[in-house]
């Protein structure tokens, strides 16, 4: 599969947790090119659970199915990039690589509270960890936001 064809599967596992009523956030685990470990999409609202973030969820859901706290030899792959929770939960997990979508500049207003602090927070996240996330940016990276927009109104 490769990391473009991951990542496409993270957006759209997005752009399907939006139909279904949910935030417009989706995670796949994979191992090597192409070894699907697991996959996660954001519940938070269904579950009130702030916690309940794709990435999240998808490190919980792989570490289920392999049988351990540590998932180093995969890659996170996301619809858009971590928040600090996710980030940092990726790190505490051994994941070796993020790769995400969508920029945080590209989130809409999701209804939902969001400390602006966090975004400082991700900020010092990445500086202490540059070399483990990367972006391969995605024009369909948009399409799970335009679509949560779209049914708000």
């Amino acid at each position: 599969m490769g990391d473009l064809e991951l990542l496409r599967q993270a957006v759209e596992l997005a752009r399907v947790n939006v139909a279904e009523g949910q935030l417009p956030f989706g995670a796949v685990i994979a191992r090597g090119d192409d070894e699907v470990v697991a996959v996660g999409v954001n519940t938070s609202l269904r579950d009130n659970d702030p916690s309940a973030h794709g990435e999240v969820e998808a490190i919980r859901a792989a570490c289920r199915e392999l049988g351990t706290i540590t998932l180093a030899g995969t890659t996170l792959y996301t619809s858009c990039e971590p928040c600090p929770i996710c980030h940092t939960i990726a790190i505490a997990a051994e994941v070796d690589r993020i790769v995400y979508a969508a920029p945080k500049e590209w989130v809409p207003d999701l209804g939902t509270p969001f400390a602006p602090v966090l975004f400082d927070i991700q900020a010092a996240a990445r500086q202490l960890d540059p070399d483990r996330i990367s972006q391969i940016e995605l024009p369909e990276a948009r399409e799970p936001f335009a679509a949560f927009l779209e049914q708000r109104r």
